[in-house]
């Protein structure tokens, strides 16, 4: 078992010292209760990082990155949102594809892995984007119950 809120926050110090080289201020809004995921931990944090790295490449002038963490019914709900240029409509069918990037550099491995990590906890990933506004990601994962969190 793996306590999301925890995770997040994780996620968040480990990318704190490259936002703030970026300008990149970077908020967790997450209850103080434990939420229990039943994940390999390794993983589920790659992809989370995936997630977040590209938001904060995308606010290439620095801007807020917003990590968010929910319970809704039987899911956690893993917001990540980022206040970039946002994903155009035309290549918002391929971000998850392996291989597709849009950057100079990428690999275009990231989303795909993450896809397929969210894929295997038996959870979906999707975003929402407005060109100019940013994006926001939802990674949905079966929650597990309550008390269920080793440290």
């Amino acid at each position: 078992a793996v306590d999301a809120v925890e995770l997040v926050r994780e996620v968040g110090a480990l990318v704190a010292p490259e936002a703030a080289r970026r300008q990149v201020a970077v908020s967790v809004d997450a209850g103080a209760a434990a939420l229990p995921l039943e994940a390999d931990r390794d993983l589920l944090k790659q992809a989370l990082l995936n997630v977040v790295v590209n938001g904060m490449e995308a606010m290439k002038n620095g801007g807020r990155l917003r990590l968010e963490v929910k319970r809704a019914g039987g899911e956690c709900v893993i917001g990540v949102s980022d206040e970039g240029a946002g994903i155009p409509p035309e290549i918002r069918e391929k971000i998850f594809n392996l291989y597709f990037t849009t950057k100079g550099k990428g690999s275009g491995i990231g989303l795909a892995m993450t896809f397929r990590v969210v894929q295997l906890h038996n959870g979906t990933i999707d975003f929402q984007s407005e060109p100019g506004n940013g994006t926001t990601f939802w990674l949905r994962l079966p929650a597990a119950a309550a008390g269920a969190v080793e440290s």
